[in-house]
């Protein structure tokens, strides 16, 4: 018969009532559970030496919102110094567990738990998740004619079959998201330098991996793509049997009243785990209802439910754990991508939309987002390796895009759309679009190529040809068009090459070159019928309504942008454009005007005084001439008012200043102030827009003096590429100015989509 210690009774009563208090028990176990305690205490080996010989194991499971959970448990164990001294965990628990082993403050988990790229998916279980777009719900295309669009990908298998899919418009950012989260859950364990400081045992759902790989613990995660992850099997990391020798601290993040949620697998084998607890021993740190789930709250949960079960770990406290000596976890500063994964003919195409000068994890996030928004590239994945090194992988197949759609005004009546364009990737990215439109009163065919990464993806070579014949409607031209400026219509054979440096993300230089035969029908109303002679305007009697001209231009344009890139409804940022050019004008039989330049400057800078709104502010100034003897004079090139304000520079004071050739805004020379503003909502928007020009070259044809004011109240809808543009315009000089009260002489108009055909 052996005594026991007046001391050891009692506390193997108190470590009964605490294992009683923390999980339920049937009464068959219990009387079990009672006879090893008893059996457990009846030794005659000192009290220390007992709490020394009995081990903790901490086990850390998944479910929802469990790392929070977890976080709080965490805080207790190290506030209370409970000592743990080996550690056994599955899905979230895993990467919580081996964190914590490796020595990582607490402080520094919670930091890394909230940063931006992944505290959105910490707890979540994105197993399922399907992709965030609905571009194939209503396929407008995002830019350029308003449309509809498909796009197509291609791809062949080994066998050389080939397959058709359909491919997204946008980017898939939940996509991105995903793979730049998974990327930082990695990197959270590889930034950390040393070995698990507690022993670290995963559970997965077919082993038991002492102390495994990073490659493991991420696997266990519930992301997607892990078929085999920790939330699907075990989900709950548990004791696989009863060792007299080990305290199990069972850390499970779901409350007793909870309702389970996810789809229908996981929440059957949610249930299934937490009905059978009552079969494992140990002490259970879990609360038992949690009515606010959010993440302060999961973190308080987990912590008060370590502080109820206390006194279950009476033997554990007595060799108390500081948990001071704790590593700082600095963030990766540079990481070294490899494309290893990458087909020969995709690798510096793909590799070059790493910046080499991007550091931490704007680099892999800026990389995804850049490459995502081009249409031969869709998905994107990351893959730390263990040297440190980023696998990355892309999908590259080639995609051809069909739109359908159309575009006009007032001014060119209504124009049906056409396109069918093809983006490839061999060594070099291609894009070639054939594109078309047909309408009441013009027609064109527009092809385009464009070419980069041919030097590197700063480059741009691009390539196209404009077959146009352009008429105005007669009703426009009878409200609005002087006599002497009428057109029947114009045709156009224009051929430009272009070759655009991008020096940085703001900055960007193009060199351009056009070859143009331009073929004109002048209205008999422009046609003079009577001789005439004026020393100052060089117009002689010509009763010809027929001139062909052919126009070689090179311009050299700098361009430095921030932000909004639209010049007339930005919402915030700047730019500023720099051009200078040559144009020679050739007309007539073996005639040719002179050389003149071209020289251009415009700016703006766009902000948003309150939500909804934005304010743009531009000025610009521009003026073509040549050198003639001891200075610069205007080009004068033909005998034709209409004629010469077709080559004039076009002031672009207000947005539908742009869709026709107004006389008044048809000069040599010019310097401008422009002011526009408007609130929008959801698309819809109500714009204001006001300029005032200077005219240096005082023709005698216009009308107005040379100082112009341009009023242009407008209404507009914009959902991606389709946009309508409606309202009112006027232009007046110092002596009108009172006549902008007068909304009756406004010319009315009505845009849709946004184009330039001039």
């Amino acid at each position: 018969m052996f005594l026991i210690p007046h001391d050891w009774l009692n506390r193997t009563l108190l470590l009964a009532v605490a294992i009683s208090a923390s999980v339920y028990v049937s009464p068959a176990q219990a009387a079990h559970s009672a006879d090893e305690s008893l059996l457990s205490v009846m030794h005659t080996e000192p009290d220390s030496l007992y709490a020394q010989k009995l081990k903790s194991v901490l086990y850390l499971g998944g479910g929802d919102r469990s790392p929070w959970f977890h976080l709080g448990a965490l805080y207790a164990i190290e506030e209370y110094k409970i000592p743990v001294d080996s550690i056994v965990a599955t899905s979230w628990g895993a990467w919580m567990g081996a964190l914590w082993s490796l020595g990582v403050s607490i402080d520094d988990l919670q930091r890394l738990m909230l940063d931006p790229a992944i505290v959105d998916f910490v707890g979540v279980n994105t197993i399922q998740d399907k992709t965030e777009h609905n571009a194939f719900n209503l396929p407008v295309s995002v830019e350029g004619i308003p449309s509809l669009r498909e796009r197509f990908s291609f791809f062949a298998d080994t066998a050389g079959h080939i397959y058709r899919s359909m491919h997204a418009l946008v980017p898939d950012t939940a996509s991105i998201e995903r793979s730049l989260s998974r990327l930082r859950f990695e990197e959270s364990l590889y930034r950390q330098r040393g070995d698990f400081r507690i022993p670290f045992t995963l559970q997965t759902c077919d082993s038991i991996i002492e102390n495994p790989t990073y490659a493991d613990i991420i696997s266990s995660l519930p992301l997607a793509g892990n078929e085999q992850s920790g939330e699907l099997c075990p989900y709950l990391s548990l004791p696989l049997s009863n060792n007299l020798r080990e305290m199990p601290l069972i850390v499970v993040a779901d409350p007793v009243r909870y309702e389970l949620e996810g789809g229908a697998e996981v929440r059957t084998i949610k249930n299934n785990v937490l009905s059978g607890l009552s079969e494992s021993q140990g002490t259970f740190i879990r609360a038992h209802s949690v009515r606010d789930t959010s993440r302060k709250a999961m973190i308080q949960a987990g912590f008060s439910a370590v502080e109820r079960s206390l006194r279950g770990m009476v033997p554990l406290l007595e060799r108390r754990m500081d948990y001071a000596d704790k590593q700082k976890s600095q963030p990766w500063f540079e990481f070294n991508p490899t494309f290893d994964s990458l087909s020969s003919e995709h690798h510096s195409a793909v590799a070059s939309y790493w910046n080499p000068k991007d550091t931490g994890f704007a680099a892999p996030s800026n990389f995804a987002y850049s490459i995502s928004a081009k249409a031969p590239y869709d998905t994107v994945s990351f893959n730390m390796q263990p040297d440190g090194d980023v696998l990355i992988d892309v999908g590259v197949h080639p995609t051809v895009d069909v739109a359908v759609g159309g575009f006009g005004s007032n001014v060119n009546g209504a124009n049906a759309y056409g396109e069918i364009s093809l983006n490839y990737v061999n060594q070099m990215e291609i894009y070639l679009k054939l594109a078309g439109f047909y309408g009441t009163a013009s027609y064109g065919f527009r092809p385009r190529l464009e070419i980069t990464n041919l030097i590197s993806r700063r480059w741009l070579f691009s390539f196209g040809y404009d077959l146009m014949n352009l008429s105005i409607l007669k009703a426009f031209e009878n409200d609005y068009v002087p006599y002497g400026n009428r057109f029947e219509k114009e045709k156009r054979n224009d051929l430009f090459l272009s070759a655009k440096y991008d020096i940085d993300d703001m900055q960007s230089v193009e060199i351009k070159f056009l070859f143009a035969s331009h073929e004109f029908e002048l209205s008999p109303a422009a046609v003079p019928s009577y001789d005439f002679f004026d020393d100052e305007t060089l117009y002689y009697g010509n009763t010809s309504s027929h001139y062909k001209t052919n126009p070689a231009t090179q311009t050299v344009r700098y361009s430095l942008r921030k932000g909004d890139a639209n010049p007339w409804f930005s919402s915030g940022g700047f730019s500023a454009d720099a051009l200078f050019g040559m144009n020679l004008i050739g007309y007539g039989f073996h005639q040719r005007g002179p050389i003149y330049g071209i020289y251009a400057l415009d700016g703006r800078y766009s902000f948003a005084p309150t939500r909804n709104t934005s304010v743009t502010l531009g000025a610009a100034t521009g003026f073509d001439a040549y050198r003639d003897g001891g200075g610069f004079v205007f080009p004068k090139t033909f005998e034709n008012v209409a004629m010469e304000d077709r080559y004039r520079l076009h002031v672009a004071a207000t947005p539908w200043s742009e869709d026709w050739l107004d006389p008044e805004l048809s000069t040599h020379g010019y310097a401008m102030l422009r002011l526009n503003g408007g609130v929008e909502r959801h698309g819809f928007g109500a714009w204001l827009s006001f300029a005032y020009v200077h005219d240096f070259e005082d023709k005698t044809t216009a009308k107005l003096n040379t100082n112009k004011f341009v009023f242009e109240p407008a209404l507009r809808y914009k959902y991606r590429s389709f946009t309508v543009y409606a309202g009112l315009n006027r232009i007046v000089d110092t002596e009108t100015f009172g006549d902008i009260k007068d909304f009756k002489n406004y010319r009315y108009f009505i845009r849709i989509g946004d184009y330039n055909l001039f």
